[in-house]
């Protein structure tokens, strides 16, 4: 199975999918799942933005994406035209740039790991700590566990908000069992003061093959996790790179899957990737 994978794209959700369906379109491939990392930009209305999204969207109207294209359902959208080229689902877990109380109702309303947070019910939130198992085209499975949100800092921890971990999360995270093909998270592993303590536990009793997550910005990294078994791969924003306005290299990778022992991870840097700028990506 073939899995797309971002991390943080604040916004610029249809990018995203314009990216998946050209991958598609260049390959000959079709993917199975689209996971990403957090800070997808779910705000539904301009009353209910944080203030650093408010600050970028000033300058980036992309940081809106969400509430501009997928409030509403349109079937003669360029939203609904790349949804018909991508049978898979696409699965979030939450950021600290998202609307969480939009988030928590919806949330409470659903059964099931996922709920879906748009007009076209495509887009699928993954509850912290609730496994999840996709199944692709050629049979394989592949699982995913999410942990959303950040972790406070020492100094915060008794003053919880909603961008943190909840409690419930963090216990449901204590009760989960067994192993998971992929751990799925915003925040990075706890590093110091910063991180969630919690990922910590679960990196080394479940023992991921992969671990996808953002959140601290900056370039791509990879590597293996301190336990020795995890491949960790923190990919670079979905935005533009100031030089030429061209999308970032190193954020958005491919994840070819037919279980933990046949797996392969490609990062996108092809010259049609390049060709999607702030200026060109809504045409090309």
């Amino acid at each position: 199975m073939n899995i797309a994978i971002f991390a943080d794209v604040h916004g610029r959700i249809l990018l995203a999918l314009k990216l998946c369906a050209r991958w598609q379109q260049e390959t000959g491939e079709a993917l199975d799942l689209i996971l990403q990392a957090g800070d997808m930009g779910i705000y539904p209305s301009m009353d209910r933005l944080d203030s650093a999204t408010l600050r970028y969207a000033q300058r980036e109207p992309t940081e809106l994406g969400f509430m501009q294209d997928f409030r509403k359902r349109d079937d003669a959208s360029p939203v609904a035209a790349t949804f018909a080229a991508l049978d898979c689902p696409f699965v979030f877990v939450r950021g600290n740039h998202e609307d969480q109380d939009y988030l928590d109702r919806l949330e409470r309303a659903a059964s099931g790991p996922t709920f879906a947070v748009d007009a076209y019910g495509r887009l699928l939130c993954l509850k912290t700590g609730e496994p999840l198992v996709v199944t692709g085209r050629d049979g394989s499975s592949l699982s995913v566990l999410g942990i959303g949100r950040i972790g406070p800092t020492s100094e915060r921890q008794r003053v919880i908000k909603d961008t943190h971990i909840q409690p419930a999360e963090t216990a449901k995270l204590g009760r989960v069992k067994g192993h998971t093909d992929v751990l799925l998270t915003h925040d990075a592993p706890p590093r110091g003061e910063m991180g969630i303590p919690a990922m910590r536990a679960v990196l080394d009793r479940m023992q991921p093959r992969y671990h996808f997550y953002g959140h601290i910005g900056g370039p791509l990294a990879e590597g293996t996790d301190v336990n020795g078994t995890t491949h960790f791969c923190k990919l670079a924003d979905l935005e533009w790179h100031e030089a030429g306005k061209v999308v970032r290299a190193g954020s958005m990778a491919i994840l070819r899957w037919q279980g933990s022992a046949a797996s392969t991870l490609e990062i996108i840097d092809a010259p049609w990737f390049r060709a999607y700028t702030a200026h060109t990506w809504r045409h090309v």
